[in-house]
């Protein structure tokens, strides 16, 4: 999941304790003191295939690191919201999903009403955006609520059972699958709020001799960098279609996983849209901006840490997400773009600033009013929440506007809990 972005990491150089076959230096030791030690069963993993293979890829360990099942940070120690790790739109206020709920209303429409209507969200974290669509729809439209079928697509045990136990009052009326699951196409639309930003990514350093790919070995039961060769040949095939060399001396992810994680999307599409949103850019501009640190980020308790090799299973890991990268795999598989715009300006269209009058008419005490106006004033922020992207993509659907409607769907604007919410200042 990203988080609000705030400081950079910082790196430095070291000499090599050992070297493996075909690697070479420089290695980096990116953390400045001794490191925390992190989940053993992902610790465990993660040493038994280094020691096995004499090094892995970073994809691999990002890989373990978030997904271990039993051990991975999504896997058991993740933590959403004021009091974890990192703040997403659904939980910063709720007015996100009343908003979304309103785009996903005007889909429905574009297909003609359909009788069945699928809202599939991928990586629903605490189930928020979920409750806020299905509590939001009988608002807007009785058949619309009527139509809906919500299914979550959730990889992690640990996160479905977090948001079933969050969501008693809609198990009736939500399905959760596992992306393996085979399942028959339908007409809606598909919802990944900061998803594709947490998959795990290759990392290669631009040489003057060439590329080289950024593996993860173990000196002296410490985890290091390697430089070696390109372990796939769509790396390479990647940086070569973009026609962008980034800087020599730069890191750069390449998320080679978008690709198979685009593909089940479109299998769970009859016709209907795809909504992704996360942070990122176009490819010419992440490479162009490519720096000798990379774009890789690593998040722990609402805070950057600069390691990370550092908390292996405890700490968030994420990369910017090449959004050019994603229209043009979509298009392979029949995705037509049809929208990419910052959330800032989707959700002003869908009725943000609505939402910010509607406070001042309410009766609010003057310190719920102001949480309330910071939390909704960040989702649409640029350098906050609101500088997110957003691509809509469509299958064999018509074009849809984000855009307030005329007529009877006027929105009773959902508030943060009155006393329960302790938003950072």
């Amino acid at each position: 999941m990203a988080p609000l972005r705030s400081a950079d990491r910082g790196r430095r150089k070291r000499s090599a304790a050992r070297s493996l076959p075909a690697m070479s230096g420089p290695l980096y030791f990116p953390s400045r003191g001794p490191r925390s030690r992190g989940d053993p069963r992902v610790e465990a993993e993660l040493r038994r295939r280094i020691r096995a293979k004499g090094c892995i890829t970073f994809a691999e360990f990002m890989e373990v690191a978030l997904y271990l099942p039993g051990g991975g940070y999504y896997e058991g120690h993740v933590e959403i919201g004021p009091a974890g790790d990192f703040l997403t739109s659904p939980e910063t206020h709720p007015i996100f999903g009343a908003l979304l709920a309103r785009l996903a209303l005007q889909m429905w429409r574009a297909l003609e009403s359909p009788r069945r209507f699928a809202v599939v969200e991928y990586g629903a974290g605490t189930g928020s955006l979920c409750r806020q669509i299905l509590e939001t729809a009988p608002q807007l439209d009785a058949d619309f609520a009527s139509a809906l079928d919500y299914w979550i697509v959730e990889r992690s045990a640990f996160l479905r059972a977090m948001q079933q136990a969050k969501l008693p009052d809609l198990l009736a009326r939500v399905r959760w699958d596992d992306p393996s699951d085979g399942v028959e196409p339908a007409d809606g639309c598909v919802l990944a709020n900061e998803v594709v930003d947490a998959l795990p990514v290759h990392r290669l350093a631009v040489e003057s001799e060439g590329l080289r790919e950024l593996h993860v070995g173990l000196a002296a039961d410490r985890y290091l960098e390697l430089r070696g060769p390109l372990s796939r040949p769509e790396l390479q095939a990647y940086l070569s279609a973009s026609g962008v060399p980034p800087p020599e001396g730069s890191v750069v992810e390449i998320n080679l996983a978008a690709r198979d994680w685009l593909r089940d999307v479109s299998g769970r599409l009859r016709r209907g849209y795809v909504i992704a949103i996360d942070f990122g850019g176009e490819t010419g501009e992440i490479l162009r901006s490519a720096t000798p640190r990379g774009g890789l980020k690593c998040f722990y308790r609402h805070g950057w840490t600069e390691d990370p090799f550092d908390r292996p299973g405890l700490q968030d890991l994420t990369a910017p997400v090449d959004f050019t990268f994603l229209r043009a795999v979509g298009e392979e598989l029949g995705l037509v773009p049809s929208a990419a715009v910052p959330q800032g300006k989707m959700l002003v269209a869908l009725g943000l600033r609505e939402a910010l009058a509607r406070l001042d008419a309410d009766d609010l005490r003057a310190e719920e009013r102001q949480r309330n106006r910071n939390a909704i004033e960040a989702l649409g922020a640029p350098g906050a929440l609101g500088g997110h992207r957003v691509l809509i993509q469509r299958k064999q659907a018509p074009e849809v506007r984000a855009e307030m409607t005329e007529g009877r769907e006027e929105i009773r604007f959902p508030l943060s809990p009155r006393a329960a919410m302790a938003w950072p200042e």
